[in-house]
């Protein structure tokens, strides 16, 4: 009778551990990062005036895409669009040049932003001219809009032992208000240490349409 108990005890417990091996491989195997791709064309438009939307536009040459450039980009360029590429950073020279302040820029794009959401348009939101364009100024452009675009492309370091490997004035992100942005609101964000590195990441955001 023992010897039965015995047995039964014994296989219950290899069928038990042949039912759960699969679940803990599964458990245990890493998950692949989910790839994102984004439609074109594509707008490219400045929130701030300074010159980062102008570098944006021959990064998105190099990187092919289909795009339109405007630096203030009005409501009507929208028609037809993908995604839009707003490129933050406040110059003061830019803003006057348009002949608007501060709280006038923010105003329009928040309308942009706006008629974006209600086109279902993806917003890439960029900051690539590094710590040099930051500042009261540009920050309230970044606090504002960063958190309502649907990925980040920023020109700096994740972390403070990536800071040590670049330039300090290259570094947009160097008190961590990127990160803490796309932590906070769940965005995809990408850092670029060099400029021209933005170029490969539009290229895994907008892959090339297949000929045919």
């Amino acid at each position: 009778m023992r010897r039965r108990s015995l047995f039964i005890l014994i296989a219950c417990l290899i069928l038990t551990a042949l039912l759960t091996l699969p679940t803990l491989a599964q458990e245990t195997e890493e998950e692949e990062p989910a790839v994102i791709a984004f439609e074109q064309p594509v707008l490219i438009t400045s929130i701030g005036q300074s010159a980062g939307a102008a570098q944006a536009k021959i990064l998105a040459m190099r990187a092919g895409l289909d795009f339109v450039y405007e630096q203030r980009a009005s409501l009507d360029d929208l028609e037809g669009m993908k995604a839009l590429i707003v490129v933050m950073g406040a110059s003061g020279k830019g803003l006057g040049a348009a002949g608007v302040d501060i709280d006038a820029e923010i105003e329009w794009a928040t309308e942009l932003f706006d008629r974006v959401r209600e086109l279902e348009i993806v917003i890439i939101a960029m900051h690539i001219e590094g710590s040099s364009r930051r500042g009261p100024m540009s920050d309230q452009i970044n606090t504002t809009f960063a958190p309502r675009a649907d990925y980040l492309i920023i020109k700096g370091a994740a972390t403070e032992e990536e800071a040590a490997n670049i330039d300090e004035a290259a570094n947009g992100n160097i008190d961590g208000l990127f990160t803490t942005i796309a932590a906070e609101n769940e965005i995809p964000i990408a850092f670029v240490a060099k400029t021209l590195d933005v170029v490969v990441v539009l290229e895994d955001l907008f892959p090339a349409k297949e000929e045919g």
